[in-house]
């Protein structure tokens, strides 16, 4: 499965009504996956889909749910959705476990060759593919820490601070390092090693003018945006606008003050954001002792 673990969380993770926004609808099928319930959250990833969501990640996921299944047939026109909708990790295709049952299968090695053509061709039409590279390296240290069991925080402060000081080089030789230059999971590495730069509230707020401008070009993800909007007013002591930010009161994880909290789940939709209640439930889900 292809889940990105973070506390900025994003992000990006039955039968029912068109109501219900893709972005909850795949916070429900993650938690279904978490649960081993994986007919409903195959169900709810291509609800998702159906409701708007693209198709490359919850199509991957909904396929790794049919191979744990054991429905080879429906895993391989998922994996075939995946792929026609822009996947291409061929080092998460071997690693994941979830799929195993489909490596014998000649249509395997098809998919494999085909995921490897697609990342060649990917990589040469980014401008700068080897910092694309770098991005993800780090944020896969980033993510590391924040889910052991026990992280030290030295080395926690350590590679926040050197993420933070390369950021600053990027930023300052770049601009904010948008999809054309590093590719989408590229720039969303970037936001999130932005977003984890809390030693350095005046960094965060420079960078996320430049963020918005990236937005407003199709260059990032406006959730993006919207994540480090509530970090840069959070850490300045004023009420947060999406209600990403969680703190922790008598022992529980709730929401830092929201302004017009009425109406979060209007500004959430209209960033790509399921609703404050599904996303408290899976922020409260993550929390480690």
């Amino acid at each position: 499965m292809h889940r990105l673990i973070s506390f900025a969380l994003i992000v990006l993770f039955p039968l029912v009504t068109h109501a219900q926004d893709s972005a909850t609808l795949i916070a429900q099928a993650s938690a279904a996956y978490e649960a081993s319930d994986y007919a409903r959250s195959a169900a709810l990833y291509e609800d998702a889909i159906q409701a708007g969501a693209s198709p490359r990640v919850p199509a991957y996921n909904a396929a790794c749910c049919y191979a744990l299944l054991g429905k080879t047939d429906e895993a391989f026109t998922w994996l075939d959705k995946s792929l026609d909708a822009g996947w291409r990790d061929v080092v998460q295709l071997h690693a994941d476990t979830d799929l195993q049952s489909l490596h014998a299968d000649p249509r395997w090695e098809v998919t494999v060759s085909r995921s490897m053509a697609l990342e060649v061709a990917f990589t040469n039409s980014l401008k700068e593919p080897a910092l694309r590279l770098e991005l993800l390296r780090r944020l896969k240290e980033d993510q590391r820490i924040r889910v052991e069991p026990k992280p030290r925080l030295v080395e926690w402060m350590k590679i926040d601070a050197d993420n933070t000081a390369f950021m600053k080089k990027v930023i300052d030789k770049h601009g904010w390092p948008g999809k054309s230059l590093v590719g989408a999971d590229g720039a969303r590495a970037a936001f999130l090693l932005v977003q984890h730069a809390t030693a350095d509230p005046a960094f965060q707020k420079q960078s996320l003018a430049l963020l918005r401008k990236a937005v407003a070009k199709g260059e990032a993800r406006a959730s993006s945006a919207a994540y480090l909007t509530d970090r840069v007013l959070v850490l300045a002591g004023r009420p947060q606008i999406y209600g990403t930010q969680f703190h922790t009161v008598a022992g529980q994880l709730v929401p830092e003050a929201i302004e017009d909290e009425a109406n979060v789940d209007v500004r959430r939709k209209e960033v790509g954001l399921g609703s404050l209640a599904e996303y408290a439930k899976q922020v409260r889900a993550m929390q480690q002792p």
